[in-house]
């Protein structure tokens, strides 16, 4: 574990053993091509294997990835070696520096309460007076169906578990409220608004995922 929280050797591992390794992109990755003007300079907090990253940069934005995952980072450079990378988390990029677009997704749900609400208020930070944030991460609508502790429900919609079993075990999720991250980006503009989406689980046991998705704007 880094000094973020983050289990950096759990995503080694799990990057290793072929994670995301033929994933599709996300499907919000279109909506961020329609929404931010080629050639848009920004950051992917957490890019991983640049299942999402590569897609963005071919479509027209001026990326860089950051992900804690030496793994991830090597399989990214190896499928696209021109892309720039920052090994580490939001931490270790340039002091001050504000981007014009930041991307966080399923990145900011990672570690304790505290620490995915640190997280996700230090990329907003880093997000430039007119620049685009875009944000999917853990809905509390999730059905969390592995064993599993559950650490706190708060008053915002929020809930926080240790997973105990599945391919999570080990792990700490922040699952987030409505309340909860309306609050949070209370300072942006709604460009796409805050949704929930929800995917059935394609490996056993069966469930729903659930996630938020937005896109907002920090007022210029």
């Amino acid at each position: 574990m880094d000094a973020n929280g983050i289990e950096v050797d759990y995503w080694d591992n799990a990057y290793a053993d072929g994670m995301y390794a033929d994933a599709e992109p996300d499907p919000l990755v279109g909506e961020i091509l329609a929404t931010a003007a080629p050639g848009t300079s920004g950051v992917e907090i957490g890019c991983g294997n640049g299942r999402n990253l590569v897609p963005l940069i071919r479509g027209g934005l001026d990326l860089i990835g950051v992900d804690p995952s030496r793994t991830a980072l090597a399989q990214l450079a190896a499928r696209a070696p021109d892309v720039a990378l920052v090994h580490g988390t939001q931490d270790d990029l340039p002091a001050g520096r504000r981007y014009d677009l930041v991307i966080g997704i399923q990145v900011h749900q990672h570690g304790t309460r505290a620490a995915a609400r640190a997280l996700l208020r230090g990329s907003l930070a880093r997000v430039a007076p007119g620049g685009l944030f875009v944000l999917r991460t853990a809905s509390a609508d999730t059905e969390a169906v592995e064993a599993h502790e559950v650490l706190d429900v708060t008053k915002d919609g929020g809930h926080t578990f240790r997973y105990l079993e599945g391919f999570k075990a080990g792990l700490i999720v922040h699952y987030y409220g409505r309340l909860e991250l309306e609050n949070l980006l209370r300072d942006f503009e709604p460009v796409v608004p805050l949704r929930v989406h929800h995917t059935p689980r394609l490996d056993p046991p069966p469930g729903v995922w659930a996630h938020w998705e937005t896109i907002v704007r920090r007022p210029g």
